[in-house]
């Protein structure tokens, strides 16, 4: 019984270390928009209805970053909106493309505004779609899951640790138990 507990025992840390460290992964690549970029893929939780019925609220989405030249007339492109300050995610139909350099790309979307590849997160029909994650990674990124999920079990690792040594030296003859 002693080694089924130790082995499931192993196993839970070896999960909990990996959530730990996909979640630190997530935090720490956030880019200017608050957005994780790790690689070529952005992780987008759908907070809102914003872009229902084809993606539900809860939802993550995986996109791809594609080169500026892979974004054709008729494609649907996610880009951030940074309208009044407030960045949202959007999703539009490219009505025109301008090359302008050798990197740098115009849209033209809605038959009237420009975005420019900077802001042009990936293409709609390589996105790959996670529905319901996104609300438990948007917990586990927000400061209460951090707090629940990674400060709160340390934290009791620590104490039990600090514990096991002040019984180790109080009690140096007793045999673990």
């Amino acid at each position: 019984m002693k080694k089924v507990l130790k082995v499931l025992f192993g196993i839970f840390i070896a999960l909990y270390l990996v959530v730990a460290s996909f979640l630190t992964v997530c935090l720490l690549s956030y880019n200017d928009y608050k957005i994780s970029v790790i690689g070529n893929k952005s992780l987008i939780i759908l907070d809102d209805d914003a872009l229902e019925p084809e993606y539900k609220k809860g939802s993550l989405l995986i996109v791809e970053k594609n080169k500026n030249d892979d974004i054709k007339v008729n494609d649907d492109i996610f880009f951030y909106n940074t309208y009044k300050n407030e960045v949202v995610v959007n999703k539009s139909r490219v009505e025109k493309t301008q090359k302008i350099t050798d990197t740098e790309t115009t849209y033209t979307i809605n038959k009237k505004y420009e975005i420019s590849s900077e802001y042009v997160i990936g293409k709609a029909d390589t996105t790959k779609v996670v529905e319901n994650f996104g609300s438990v990674l948007g917990f586990l990124e927000s400061k209460w899951g951090f707090l629940i999920v990674i400060v709160f079990p340390l934290s009791l690792l620590f104490i039990y640790e600090i514990y096991a040594i002040i019984r180790e030296i109080r009690y140096p003859d007793e045999e673990s138990k």
